[in-house]
């Protein structure tokens, strides 16, 4: 009975301490809930900075925080503060309470970080401890695949592409093509020519639309002197896409120069030419009439195609053919035009992404601005067509 008089007190006061942490708790859990939606609101405003502020306000983290702590780490990585959202995430993972979901997401998160920062061997770690998770192999594949090619690890891009597309119904043709295509331009520059026939035939079999590996197995034939079989892929490039035609109209007209049949190749230039009245073919068929039937033949075409189809190469050449009859001064507006023709076709973009836009000078087979392939055309420099 004394032991009992003792023991009423302390469990007096150990519920009334109980209470008072649970009334505590209930108190901090509202208010950190009202601050959780606050936070909320702040992203949905796009308000990024007061969503933070908030959101690190109430970040002690446990279980029912780490949703919290994830949505806090993207952010910071969305601002481009990577090394807080590594630190974030990479804290977050190191907790022993967190549900294997949670776990599993954290990781994810950290490869978005490192590879975000460029940590490229530390991305592709945690990505592939994920090819284990089924609700996140295919975005664990999609990211090792992109860590490949900016690595140039070709062979991986490929197999990890393989895969990729046996488990999902997006095809992956197109790219592997061009990881094909990379693995012969490598081959190409240790002189194994067998080695790049093998690979463009396989860039081929994968895209029969791959204008990439038709062109280098042209050049690669020019190089072995089998000058008709580069006309023959040289040509195919046309049916598999127009869009890329300018880009062979030099290295055929080499072709049918190294045979002598430049008669043949005006043939082909004016059927071409009936197709497509862009600025490089127009300048290539007046180059050859020029050579093979004169000043006039060529004059004459050059004036009948750009009433009609006006472009800046045509243009220029058709400045400079007359600038070669004469140096007088009634010639001098010809050679400000020659001129100013000239720097507008050095300074202007001569290919653009049909997907995102995006403008260069020289051919990329992968647009830097959206990272697909084969996107990136020669533009067209038709200037307008005149209405008939």
């Amino acid at each position: 009975m004394e032991l009992l008089w003792l023991l009423l007190p302390i469990a007096a006061a150990s519920g009334w301490w109980a209470a008072r942490r649970s009334t505590t708790d209930r108190n901090a859990s509202a208010v950190r809930h009202a601050d959780y939606f606050k936070g909320l609101n702040y992203l949905i405003d796009d308000q990024p900075d007061q969503a933070i502020e908030v959101f690190t306000r109430i970040a002690d983290v446990d279980r029912d925080t780490a949703e919290i702590h994830l949505a806090l780490g993207n952010l910071f990585r969305r601002r481009g503060e990577v090394d807080r959202a590594i630190h974030i995430h990479g804290s977050l993972i190191a907790r022993t309470y967190l549900t294997a979901d949670q776990r599993q997401r954290a990781m994810l998160e950290l490869g978005e970080d490192y590879l975000r920062a460029g940590l490229f061997d530390r991305a592709e770690e945690l990505f592939q401890k994920l090819l284990d998770q089924p609700d996140l192999m295919t975005l664990a594949l999609s990211r090792l695949i992109h860590i490949f090619q900016q690595e140039k690890d070709w062979r991986q891009a490929i197999a990890y592409s393989d895969r990729l597309e046996r488990i999902s119904s997006e095809s992956k043709r197109r790219q592997t093509a061009h990881f094909c295509c990379e693995l012969a331009e490598e081959a190409k520059g240790h002189s194994q020519d067998d080695e790049v026939r093998t690979w463009l035939l396989e860039a081929l079999a994968r895209d029969p639309a791959c204008t990439r590996a038709n062109l280098l197995l042209g050049r690669l034939a020019m190089r072995a002197g089998d000058y008709p079989a580069a006309i023959a892929v040289f040509q195919a490039v046309e049916r598999q896409d127009r869009g890329y035609l300018p880009e062979v109209i030099a290295p055929l007209g080499q072709c049918y120069s190294a045979l002598g049949h430049l008669d043949a190749w005006i043939t082909y230039l004016r059927e071409v030419q009936e197709r497509d009245h862009g600025g490089r073919i127009t300048d290539a068929l007046a180059e050859y009439l020029l050579r093979q039937e004169g000043e006039e033949s060529a004059l004459r075409f050059l004036e009948r195609e750009l009433r009609e189809y006006p472009t800046l190469l045509g243009l220029r050449r058709l400045v400079e053919i007359k600038l070669a009859r004469g140096q007088g001064a009634e010639y001098a507006d010809l050679r400000a035009l020659h001129c100013i023709s000239t720097q507008m076709l050095n300074s202007a973009a001569r290919y653009r992404c049909d997907n995102c836009g995006f403008v260069v000078k020289s051919l990329h087979w992968c647009c830097p601005g959206c990272l697909q392939w084969s996107t990136i055309k020669p533009m067209p420099d038709l200037v307008m067509k005149t209405s008939a």
